[in-house]
């Protein structure tokens, strides 16, 4: 930001106020006064960070990473503040006098290209501070001591400076490419061992300083979100910025690169092991340097670091992690999986824009629908050329008037007019009067018309309305499915690996969990078509802990999913209407790759095949979104919307019943739009649970208009799903009593003999599906 740019700002500010009155901040300016007040705290912490006895270079590195913007300028006061009351006034003078002037370079000469090179102001930077410092230095004197300190003073200056604008990159608005992302790793931890240097010297008791256990909490979080080698040299790091503040051996870094290798061996596992790895470690390591004098001050800070680790909220925690651990590069498959992810999301945002759109947009049309209307509409037919207008319409207005009106209600509520609805004395005096009758009644009838095409127009662009809405919420839907990243599980991983070099198989295996914690297993490899052998999958259960099965098999790959813990038998049994080819029925159940079990039964208005085409694409539709992941709920909406636009055609409507159940956990959800009731038997109960929805077709399409229940079936329990040709009415008690008998052992047996009860002719259609959940042996 040049000097002009900030005079048009503040004059621009200026005049604003003095046109309003006051001045309004807006969002940006916020976030830039937010900026600079970081810089600033920034600045005077680094300020006090003293290395090699008497040297600060990190606060006047700071000024040079921070540009020469309102940041920069914040930065350059909080290093003066620092300096002056930190430091001794000599070396305080020194250091802002070199800020100063890196500074006031990078502002005068902001428009210079050369000065935006990455090395321009490193080397201003360690230049201004070695001109200063040689002049310092030379009022002391010169020493062999003083030559090497001074150099290196000056060599770490311009490194801290470049370190420093990768770590201050997303302030100053660059972009961050894949060397950016290094510099930016890079340029963290420098900033980071930087501050905590800064902060080594406070004490909390004695010789327990508040650095190095905020150094052991950042060495313990990068060491368990990024693993063993991010711990170790994160810790080496800032264990040796707090050995060079104390001008000591290097018992930190030692004790903190020990005690990160080992706490990286826990990485994604749980919080209190993982503290009491390092607290361990940590222990080992300054046992280990009992001869050179024990710290028993690095016990005791790992031990409140530990505890402070198990008392941070996670978030904070991962984030940190994060930001200390390098970038790993994901693999095609991973970035196209982004790319897409990012259409989708993008193609939803699109689809509801649309949906906003056309709702403000749309409007009801404007006719003429009031009643009223009808006879002024009569009066320019029939009273225009009329001798008695005059008198009708304006000498005897409010006789007309009050007659009309007294004649609509009954008009309105018959749907046509009679002779009898007018008064006499209006009857008699109107010389058109049957003629007048007969052009109400086509007014009338045209009022009528115009109020159902009104109506089904408005219906129309609702459900036109709800399917881009429907459309943008499961686009919405698919995206954030991509977006859910599986957890890598390191330990499942290693033993998988071992097992699979004790059996001399050749595979490439990544060992996962899912959102829900799920294990899934991928391998590639030629020997990958032997893991899917029953004793393979045995074995490799037995290592992992948790039954797997095969999802998907390739010539060289293989994935694998946590098997369920519970499996579901089902019966299905169907009987046609007596003198019908086909049964308006239909049904099916599956089970989906995320051991979610679906049972579907659909009745079709009436029965033969018209009902049957309608069930059966109810059915497809429905197995297909299900299939495809979408929510069940969003699913029977979207199916709910769009027979409602085909039966504007076609006419006729489908029931639905369906049942989702969690083979995992035992829970479920019944849905139902028009269905006849489900009964559920748990032990030596049957419940009944029914529905007031509309079917399918006749609701509105909005997620309120079906029925919903929770259920938890556990091994044993059995439900049953019935067409209403099986149990008209509520006359169920018969039903109840076969379903309360029933032992489990033939589910299919149990809807056969159901459906085929009533030896007579079949009124309806009848269809029955039985399920029973048992636990997978």
């Amino acid at each position: 930001m040049t000097a002009k740019t900030i005079y048009t700002k503040l004059n621009r500010l200026r005049q604003q106020s003095q046109r309003a009155g006051r001045v309004k901040l807006s969002t940006s300016a916020l976030l830039l006064g937010a900026e600079a007040g970081i810089h600033f705290l920034l600045a005077a912490v680094l300020a006090g960070a003293v290395i090699f006895e008497d040297s600060a270079p990190f606060g006047l590195a700071l000024v040079g990473a921070a540009g020469s913007g309102l940041c920069g300028g914040a930065a350059l006061v909080g290093v003066s503040f620092g300096a002056m009351t930190a430091l001794e006034f000599s070396s305080g003078l020194r250091y802002a006098s070199a800020s100063i002037l890196t500074f006031a370079i990078a502002f005068a000469f902001y428009d210079w290209k050369a000065l935006r090179r990455p090395w321009a102001m490193p080397a201003v930077a360690g230049l201004l501070n070695g001109v200063t410092g040689f002049i310092v230095q030379s009022q002391r004197g010169w020493q062999t001591a003083d030559v090497i300190y001074f150099t290196l003073e000056v060599a770490l200056t311009a490194g801290a400076v470049w370190a420093f604008q990768g770590a201050l990159a997303p302030f100053t608005g660059r972009t961050v490419d894949k060397p950016g992302q290094q510099a930016r790793l890079i340029g963290t931890t420098a900033l980071l061992c930087a501050c905590l240097a800064a902060l080594a010297p406070l004490r909390l008791y004695e010789n327990i300083s508040l650095g190095r256990i905020l150094a052991v909490l950042v060495v313990m979080s990068a060491a368990w979100q990024g693993g063993p080698v991010t711990g170790m040299a994160q810790g080496a790091a800032v264990g040796m910025s707090i050995d060079l503040t104390g001008q000591a051996a290097p018992l930190c870094a030692m004790a903190y690169s020990l005690s990160g290798l080992a706490t990286g061996l826990r990485q994604g596992q749980g919080r209190v092991g993982t503290a009491l790895v390092y607290i361990l470690a940590n222990g080992a390591a300054v046992l280990w340097t009992w001869d050179r004098g024990l710290d028993l001050a690095l016990l005791y800070e790992a031990l409140l670091a530990g505890v402070l680790f198990l008392l941070t909220p996670e978030r904070p925690l991962r984030w940190l992690g994060g930001w200390l651990s390098p970038e790993v590069e994901g693999s095609a498959d991973l970035r196209a999986q982004r790319v897409v992810q990012q259409k989708l999301e993008h193609t939803a945002l699109a689809f509801r824009a649309l949906y906003d759109s056309l709702r403000s947009a749309f409007r009801s049309p404007e006719n003429d629908n009031d009643v009223a209307t009808v006879f002024d509409r009569v009066a320019s037919r029939q009273c225009r050329g009329c001798s008695l207008r005059d008198r009708c319409w304006k000498a005897d207005y409010n006789t007309t008037f009050n007659a009309l009106n007294d004649a609509t209600p009954a008009m309105v509520e018959r749907g046509r007019a009679e002779p009898k609805d007018f008064p006499r004395h209006f009857a008699d005096r109107c010389i058109h009067f049957p003629n007048f009758v007969a052009t109400v009644n086509e007014e009338l009838t045209a009022l009528f018309y115009r109020r159902q095409y009104s109506a089904r127009i408005r219906e129309s662009r609702a459900a036109v309305c709800r399917q881009y809405a429907q459309l943008s919420e499961l686009l919405g839907e698919a995206a954030a499915e991509l977006s859910r990243e599986l957890t890598p599980d390191p330990a499942g991983d290693r033993r998988l690996r071992q097992r699979l070099a004790e059996l001399g198989l050749e595979a490439r295996t990544s060992v996962y969990r899912d959102g829900r914690g799920l294990l899934r297993v991928e391998a590639e490899g030629p020997d990958c078509a032997a893991l899917s052998r029953p004793s393979r999958l045995k074995d490799l259960s037995a290592v992992l802990g948790v039954p797997l099965r095969v999802e998907l098999e390739g010539e060289d790959g293989i994935s694998l999913l946590q098997q369920e813990p519970l499996m579901a038998v089902a019966g299905v049994a169907a009987r046609k209407k007596t003198g019908e080819t086909v049964s308006g029925d239909a049904g099916t159940y599956f089970k989906r790759h995320d051991g979610k079990l679906y049972l579907l039964l659909c009745d079709g208005m009436g029965s033969g095949p018209e009902a049957n085409r309608e069930s059966t694409l109810a059915v497809r539709l429905l197995e297909q979104l299900l299939q495809a992941g979408v929510e069940a709920r969003r699913a029977l909406t979207t199916l709910s919307s769009a027979l409602a636009l085909r039966g504007e055609e076609t006419g006729g409507f489908t029931t639905v019943d369906l049942l989702q159940l969690d083979l995992f956990t035992g829970e479920g959800e019944l849905y139902k739009l028009g269905a006849a009731p489900t009964y559920i038997k748990k032990g030596g109960s049957v419940q009944r649970l029914s529905g007031k929805s509309l079917p399918a077709g006749l609701a509105e399409g909005e997620p309120s208009a079906l029925d919903q229940f929770s259920l938890r079936l556990n091994p044993g329990d059995c439900v049953l799903m019935v067409s209403d040709g099986v149990c008209s009415g509520l006359e169920d008690g018969w039903l109840r009593e076969e379903l309360n008998r029933f032992d489990g052992a033939s589910p299919k047996d149990l809807a056969r003999e159901l459906v085929t009860r009533d030896p007579k002719d079949a009124t309806d259609d009848r269809t029955a599906l039985v399920v029973r959940v048992d636990r997978r042996t």
